[in-house]
C-alpha cells in the first residue's frame, strides 16, 4: 500500500510535536524531582547550620527561628530578624524544656513534636515534686551570699525537682533577697514550680553566681493584676531573716536544706 506523501509529512510532524511535548514534560518532572530531593536532603543540614547565630546577626533564618520560638511561647520579645541575647536565652530554654541536643535541636524546633512553653510548664508543675532531686546546691550562709548578689543583675535560677532553669533579676538584698522574673515566660514557668496556688508555698531552688550553685528557698509571689511589672519573689538562703521582727523562718530553712540535699 502506498501512503501519500502529504499524509507521511503530517504523521511525521505529529510525531515530532508529540515527542517534543513529552520531552518537555519529562524535563519538567525531572527538574521538579531534583528540587524536591535537594530540599529534603539538604534542608536539615542548612537548618542545623542556621541555628548557630552570632549576637547582632540579621537574616531570614534568624527571623524564622524567632517566629517559631514566639509561636511556641518561649520568646516574648519583638521578632525582628536580629539575633539578640533574649533570643539565645529563649532557644536555650526551649532546649532544656524539650531535652534537645545540638544535633536534634533544628529538626525538633520545627517539628510537631516541639513542646510549647505552656505545655512544658504543665509538665514541670505536675512532675516530680517530692523526694527526688534533679539538682542541688551548696549550703552557703546568707552573710556570704549577700556579697554575691547585685541588684539589677540577672541570675540563673533552677528548680531542684524539675531541673528547668529560668532567669531572675535581683531587686534588693536585705534580710533576704527579692527577685523578679526577667521575662513573662520566666514568670509563667516559675509559677509551674509550685504545687499550690497559695502565696505561702515554698520550693527548693538553686541560684547560680560566680559558677557556684547556691541552695535557696523561693516563695510564690502573690498575683499581680497590673501590667506595670512582673511580681517579686522572696528568696531565702541559709540564715536569711524574715521581714517581720527580723527572725529566721523555719520553713524556709528546711527548704534550703532540701535544696542542699540535706533534708530529712
Amino acid at each position: 500500500m502506498v501512503i501519500p506523501s502529504r499524509l507521511c509529512y503530517t504523521l511525521s510532524v505529529m510525531k515530532s510535536r508529540i515527542f517534543s511535548k513529552t520531552k518537555a514534560i519529562f524535563q519538567r518532572l525531572l527538574v521538579l524531582t531534583l528540587v524536591v530531593s535537594l530540599f529534603v536532603f539538604a534542608a536539615p543540614k542548612s537548618l542545623a547550620e542556621s541555628l548557630t547565630f552570632q549576637l547582632g546577626e540579621c537574616s531570614d533564618d534568624v527571623f524564622r527561628v524567632e517566629t517559631r520560638l514566639s509561636d511556641l511561647g518561649y520568646l516574648s520579645a519583638v521578632v525582628n530578624g536580629r539575633w539578640e541575647q533574649v533570643d539565645a536565652d529563649a532557644l536555650s530554654v526551649f532546649m532544656t524544656a524539650n531535652n534537645a541536643t545540638q544535633a536534634t535541636l533544628a529538626s525538633l524546633l520545627f517539628s510537631n513534636d516541639a513542646l510549647a512553653a505552656s505545655a512544658a510548664s504543665s509538665v514541670f508543675a505536675t512532675g516530680q515534686q517530692q523526694g527526688f532531686l534533679v539538682t542541688y546546691g551548696t549550703l552557703m550562709p546568707w552573710s556570704e551570699v549577700q556579697t554575691k548578689l547585685i541588684p539589677g543583675q540577672s541570675y540563673n535560677v533552677t528548680s531542684c525537682y524539675s531541673g528547668i532553669t529560668l532567669h531572675m533579676v535581683c531587686v534588693s538584698v536585705g534580710s533576704h533577697a527579692k527577685m523578679r522574673p526577667e521575662l513573662d515566660w520566666d514568670n509563667a514557668t516559675l509559677r509551674g514550680f509550685f504545687q499550690a496556688a497559695s502565696s505561702s508555698d515554698k520550693q527548693p531552688v538553686v541560684i547560680t553566681t560566680d559558677g557556684i550553685l547556691i541552695a535557696a528557698s523561693i516563695q510564690q509571689a502573690a498575683p499581680v493584676f497590673s501590667d506595670a511589672s512582673l511580681p517579686e519573689y522572696a528568696m531565702y538562703f541559709s540564715g536569711s531573716l524574715t521581714g517581720v521582727n527580723g527572725i529566721p523562718d523555719a520553713e524556709h530553712e528546711a527548704i534550703v536544706k532540701i535544696a542542699a540535699n540535706q533534708g530529712s
